[in-house]
């Protein structure tokens, strides 16, 4: 008879405890920061040269960019890399370094806002050619860009891929200057292609991404433009993101004349719709 009541005392105390333990769990959830967003552009106090000049030893290594394989061809990727490097540009800014894209020939470039924002003095330097001054042509904060027009013309351009073609798991590669490492190569693969952070669509990568690469390109498989790399998680590693060139060209379009190539057949994969009707924010 009295072993009814103790039953009864434990079976209150553990229900008290296992209540308690999914409270503040709970609580614990609720009160997690939401993960920051670091813009990777470099900041230095020194100043050195905006990035090695035509001839330097980091260019006469590099490869010749060929031609894109045929569609019966996969590429190898140090044809992808090579043609990858020849439309990027490394930018300088007064105290801020990064990367750009050089999307027509006439002398326009895309970089990231935050890594000429403010800047009195923009400086330019094509792959395998000498530094160009620029200056800030038109502007867009919400997506974090900036389109550059520089005092001549440009020796390459980028070919514009279609980001509404990338599918998770599709392999990717960015090129920008981490840590004043100009013309540098990262690869890895689509995270999530479409997801949305206050209210704009990135492509989510597992890129290696470092201070440095904001404003680079992210390319394809055959090296084509598609998107521009942006910004990282703090205490993060693999989440990097960049917005897509399709989004990128269009809020440009009365400055530029250039427009993404035919988008290739869909892989047999779940239909874009489809994969945006799943995207969440973090």
């Amino acid at each position: 008879m009295r072993l009814a009541p103790l039953a009864i005392q434990l079976g209150f105390l553990l229900t008290s405890y296992v209540l308690g333990v999914a409270t503040g769990r709970q609580e614990a959830v609720q009160a997690a920061p939401i993960p920051e967003r670091v813009p990777v552009a470099g900041s230095t106090p020194d100043a050195p040269s905006a990035a090695p000049q035509g001839g330097g030893a980091d260019v006469v290594r590099a490869r010749a960019p060929e031609a894109p394989a045929s569609s019966h061809e996969t590429p190898a990727w140090s044809s992808v890399a090579a043609r990858a490097q020849s439309w990027t540009v490394a930018v300088r800014a007064d105290q801020s370094y990064g990367a750009g894209v050089a999307v027509e020939k006439a002398g326009f470039v895309l970089t990231n806002l935050h890594v000429v924002d403010g800047a009195k003095s923009i400086t330019v330097t094509p792959f395998g050619a000498d530094a160009v001054s620029a200056d800030v042509l038109d502007t867009d904060r919400e997506l974090d860009l900036a389109l550059l027009r520089l005092v001549q013309p440009l020796p390459n351009a980028a070919i514009i891929g279609h980001s509404k073609s990338l599918g998770v798991g599709d392999e990717v590669m960015a090129v920008g200057s981490p840590r004043k490492m100009y013309f540098s190569v990262s690869r890895g693969m689509v995270s999530f292609p479409n997801r949305f952070l206050d209210g704009v669509e990135y492509i989510q990568t597992d890129l290696p991404i470092n201070v440095g690469n904001s404003g680079g390109p992210l390319v394809d498989r055959d090296g084509n433009v598609v998107g521009i790399v942006s910004f990282i998680l703090r205490d993060s590693q693999g989440i990097s993101f960049a917005l897509p060139i399709d989004r990128a060209v269009a809020r440009f379009g009365e400055h530029l004349t250039v427009e993404p190539q035919r988008a290739a057949p869909a892989p047999a994969r779940k239909p874009a719709a489809a994969r945006r009707g799943a995207a969440a924010s973090l």
